[in-house]
């Protein structure tokens, strides 16, 4: 069983991955960066956490907010002879020291409001984007993210939009924990056009 000095030493050197058990809105609400996003749903967990960690060679730890949703995940775990060190949330932030990263996730009509404020990032494939984007996207898609971010600038505010939602929030995932001040659309274009925003 690991200490929580060891658990944060691992993390540091990369050694270990971190499973955020939190529920969603608290994890865009602020997360440690390069936690995964692995929020309870009973009876489902265990088996997805433990294919998660099969497909996945190495050592993981588990970062909770609620007690009672920590112990049922850990004996849903059990149930596929899997288990995992646990730490709570907030324990972990503090000692770790770690900054947490953030990323917003705005409604078609938050958006529609605050659009101003964001320079739209488009991370769908090249022959989506030809179907038509929101004037002023740049497109960069998902997997190019992964190092074209380095030319984007910090000082600077993103929205990152694909046609569901669902790739840009990984997108927008992914450059909060790179430092940058960042916010999913929600429902992507396809929300957008259903609600007459675009």
């Amino acid at each position: 069983m690991l200490k929580l000095s060891e658990a944060i030493d691992k993390f540091s050197k990369g050694e270990l991955l971190i499973l955020d058990m939190r529920p969603f809105e608290a994890y865009m609400n602020g997360h440690i960066p390069n936690s995964i996003l692995a929020p309870y749903v009973e009876q489902r967990w265990g088996y997805e956490i433990s294919n998660f960690m099969d497909s996945n060679r190495g050592e993981f730890i588990l970062l909770y907010e609620s007690e009672e949703e920590k112990n049922k995940a850990l004996d849903e775990l059990k149930q596929f002879r899997k288990n995992m060190d646990a730490f709570q949330y907030k324990e972990f932030l503090e000692s770790s020291k770690a900054k947490e990263a953030y990323a917003t996730n705005l409604t078609p009509e938050e958006y529609e409001q605050r659009a101003e404020e964001f320079q739209i990032i488009d991370v769908r494939e090249p022959q989506e984007w030809a179907m038509g984007t929101i004037e002023g996207a740049e497109l960069i898609s998902l997997n190019d993210l992964f190092t074209e971010h380095e030319r984007l600038d910090k000082n600077k505010k993103y929205a990152i939009i694909c046609e569901h939602g669902n790739r840009s929030l990984y997108g927008a995932i992914f450059l909060a924990d790179k430092g940058f001040e960042v916010a999913n659309i929600a429902e992507g274009l396809d929300g957008l056009r259903r609600k007459g925003i675009v």
